[in-house]
């Protein structure tokens, strides 16, 4: 584990000429790549408010972070692990809300069968009902189009591991959707 030492800005030394171009290339970035990660951030949880405040807290956990960002090139990874890891704890509190929670009545709830729609809800209720480690293989690799590689990296796992969870995730959806995925 390495040590990151805070870039403090002292009038004068280049710093805060540094910071603004920074804040500029983060700023860029989010506008550049909010959709990508909003639906990254759907997919996960299934809502879309949530979503978008996962991807909006990523991005400031990021920006407050930016002076021990050490290559602003990976600034993207990073904030995409900010979201992963935002959606995962979103993900946990639901769990722990509903385990700890009384069971409300569904009060007449339609699905929405505006055709389209529908074809999203029904595929985000077959996601909801992945394992968390799966469901994460799968919207990154096919989804965001990630390679197996930077699947892995940004899930902390090896290349094989999603390998391992996209084949049983889509196996897992096609017996839940009851087609071929």
């Amino acid at each position: 584990m390495t040590a990151s030492i805070a870039v403090r800005a002292a009038p004068g030394d280049g710093s805060v000429a540094m910071m603004d171009e920074l804040t500029g290339k983060l700023t860029d970035l989010y506008q550049q790549h909010y959709r990508q990660l909003l639906r990254i951030a759907f997919l996960l949880v299934d809502d879309r408010p949530s979503a978008e405040d996962i991807v909006q807290d990523a991005y400031l956990r990021v920006f407050d972070s930016r002076a021990r960002l050490r290559d602003p090139d990976k600034a993207l990874a990073f904030l995409r692990q900010a979201v992963l890891n935002r959606a995962r704890s979103t993900l946990r509190r639901r769990l722990v809300a509903k385990k700890y929670q009384p069971r409300l009545a569904d009060r007449g709830v339609q699905p929405d069968d505006t055709g389209r729609g529908l074809d999203r809800a029904v595929l985000g209720q077959a996601l909801a009902r992945l394992p968390r480690r799966q469901r994460e293989a799968v919207v990154l690799r096919y989804y965001a189009d990630f390679s197996e590689a930077r699947t892995a990296e940004t899930m902390g796992c090896s290349p094989g591991a999603v390998k391992s969870y996209c084949s049983r995730g889509v196996a897992r959806l096609s017996e839940l959707l009851g087609e071929r995925v």
